[in-house]
């Protein structure tokens, strides 16, 4: 696995996550931007976690494949 950072700690990611839960519930819909900016972490680091869940959901390895932007 590789290594995760966040500026918070557990404590602090537990609780914004039971915040975020929350507001889902709720029907409010939460970019990747702002879960990244609430939670502490990197775009990478959330797609690191995603594909260790999906990994883990479906039993068999998963990975991320960045595509390049095209408009570039």
């Amino acid at each position: 696995m590789s290594e995760q950072y966040s500026h918070l700690t557990d404590d602090e990611i537990m609780a914004e996550g039971a915040k975020i839960a929350e507001e889902r519930a709720q029907g409010k819909i939460i970019s990747i931007d702002e879960l990244c900016a609430r939670l502490g972490i990197t775009l990478e680091t959330a797609l690191a976690l995603a594909t260790e869940e999906a990994s883990r959901i479906y039993g068999r390895p998963m990975r991320i494949e960045v595509i390049p932007n095209r408009r570039q």
